[in-house]
């Protein structure tokens, strides 16, 4: 018999770094994790972040947080102050309401009768950027203007939507991967494009209804949206780079265990520009993901995952509906046509300020071939190895990032089964489901963040990585979209960077003020080169951009 509905549920917070760093760095100031805080999954479900905010307000009490972090615990819990104990009032009030608005610091329209929640608020943005890009200089704007509706019956129901157009021209190099995929890079399929001032418009609806299977162990989150799994800056496998996608979560929270049933409904890959193996794609493609994660002890926590990805031209497979975790990594190996991959992920704090992680994960194995050493093509494996330490030097809220990235050629690319393509390459929205560069790379990522007052952000990024180029119609295996069945030059002898070498650096800085609660000012500058290094090419570009934004993130041209 299936339970009840009860009454310990709340609608997931969408990918927020602010919030999701937050939680990692003041876990990591204490040394000590929290069952609330199990990070690898995102987005987190709001009820989740409300109570780590509200033990953080307590710690606070006894030993002390800084006026920064305080100002940050307050923000991130009045964003989800409906979910706090014992009435869901966690949201702080406002010191200047503007009559019936802004009753509350965050929120435009709020009402909260114990029994029914909900806020309604704008979501604005406006961006102007000077690119320079190989000598040539252009300005550029991207307004975005929309709004968003929190909401819960009791604490049976929750819901999160929100409702955004998008006008944007992105930067150069953007517009071409863009062009290059017959997409836009983070949005929908459904896009238009002017090619005259190259300006892409779209609608962007993004939101998930939540309801609890077993008052506070069980819960469901049903929508669509942006989804990542993992501890780093960049998700392998599933991150929030191609796009929003269809989505089913089952959670269960046990003792210090929390695990995640994961089902996705993708884009699958169409009408991509001068490949022919998108022409017959499936009418669906779905992916379905199992994550274990176990908090050790206070300090350590490790996570086992596995992902498949499969299509259907009749719609999901309902066997993947099996919840139990490696079901079909072991099917697999008995010749399942679909994609699986396993791994292993995990964080620790050793000592105060200082949290490790890493990820290693395996999509074909072969003993033999793997601990050889001839660079077996279907040697497909990715690893990622970071570090986060707080408080640098004893200066308060200055903080350092840093992350290795590598990845196998071939990893993500699907072939043919008889004469039939199976679109069951790691794709969604024409790119890659999880790192923007898809697979056949090695990256260096440096991030600096400092805090210097509750009200103001820098942030510093620095970004390397070599990554193989597919020429003419050779599949070196870099393009997600392509078969590893042909055109394959060399099965063997296969290197991490395969192909004609792209060498990339980029280098950023960006500030952010603060003008009132989830309303900021922004600006900054980039600057990168692509080199090709065979080829003798280079291409150089900078960038300066500054906007004000409500209730939305910065657009970030900086992920790849």
């Amino acid at each position: 018999m299936l339970p009840l509905l009860s009454t310990a549920q709340s609608a997931p917070v969408p990918v927020d770094e602010d919030a999701v760093y937050l939680i990692r760095r003041l876990s990591t100031l204490t040394r000590s994790l929290n069952q609330n805080s199990h990070t690898t999954v995102q987005p987190l479900l709001a009820k989740d972040v409300a109570a780590f905010m509200e033990q953080s307000r307590l710690h606070n009490l006894a030993k002390g947080w800084g006026q920064t972090d305080n100002s940050n615990i307050s923000l991130v819990l009045s964003n989800t102050g409906e979910w706090a104990q014992p009435d869901g009032a966690g949201a702080i009030d406002a010191r200047r309401p503007l009559g019936p608005f802004y009753q509350k610091m965050t929120d435009m329209l709020y009402l909260n009768n114990r029994r029914f929640f909900m806020s309604v608020n704008p979501m604005l943005g406006l961006q102007g950027m000077y690119e320079n890009f190989d000598e040539e200089t252009d300005i550029k704007f991207n307004w975005t203007a929309g709004a968003r509706i929190r909401a819960k019956y009791k604490n049976y129901l929750g819901l999160d939507f929100k409702l955004q157009y998008i006008s944007e021209q992105p930067a150069k190099y953007y517009h071409q991967l863009n062009q290059s995929r017959n997409t836009v890079i983070g949005g929908t399929r459904n896009f238009d494009y002017n090619r005259g001032n190259q300006r892409y418009g779209y609608v962007l609806p993004t939101g998930s209804i939540s309801a609890s299977v077993l008052k506070d162990y069980v819960s469901l989150n049903v929508g669509y949206d942006y989804f990542k799994i993992g501890q780093g800056q960049r998700g392998l496998m599933l991150s929030d780079f191609s796009g929003p996608v269809g989505f089913a979560n089952l959670r269960t929270k046990v003792w210090q265990l929390q695990y995640d049933n994961v089902f996705l409904r993708l884009s699958p890959d169409r009408d991509i520009p001068g490949s022919a193996l998108t022409a017959n794609a499936a009418n669906y493609k779905f992916a379905a993901a199992h994550q274990l994660s176990a908090n050790i002890n206070k300090w350590l926590n490790i996570g086992l995952y596995e992902m498949v990805v499969f299509s259907r031209n009749e719609g999901f497979e309902l066997s993947y509906l099996n919840p139990v975790i490696f079901y079909r990594a072991m099917e697999r190996s008995l010749g399942s046509p679909d994609k699986v991959a396993i791994g292993l992920n995990a964080s620790a704090i050793p000592v105060k300020k200082l949290r490790l992680y890493g990820q290693f994960f395996i999509n074909e194995f072969i003993a033999k071939e793997f601990f050889g050493s001839n660079k077996y093509m279907h040697n497909k494996w990715g690893a990622q190895l970071g570090f986060n330490y707080y408080d640098v030097f004893n200066v308060s809220n200055l903080d350092l990032q840093l992350e290795g990235n590598v990845i196998r050629p071939y990893t993500f690319q699907h072939t043919f089964r008889g004469a039939e393509y199976i679109p069951s390459n790691f794709t969604n929205n024409n790119l890659p489901l999880g790192h923007p560069l898809g697979a056949g790379f090695r990256e260096l990522l440096a991030i600096v963040r400092y805090q210097p007052s509750p009200r103001l952000n820098f942030e510093a990024k620095m970004m390397l990585y070599q990554r193989g180029v597919d020429t003419a119609d050779q599949n070196f295996g870099n393009d997600l979209s392509k078969a590893y069945s042909q055109n394959v030059p060399n099965r063997y002898g296969v290197k991490m960077v395969n192909g004609l070498q792209l060498d990339r650096t980029l280098y950023s800085l960006k500030a952010a003020y603060q003008l009132a609660p989830n309303l900021f000012f922004d600006l900054g500058g980039v600057y990168g080169r692509f080199n090709y290094k065979e080829a003798a090419e280079h291409t150089s570009h900078y960038q300066f951009w500054t906007g004000l934004r409500l209730n939305i993130s910065a657009r970030d041209y900086t992920q790849f």
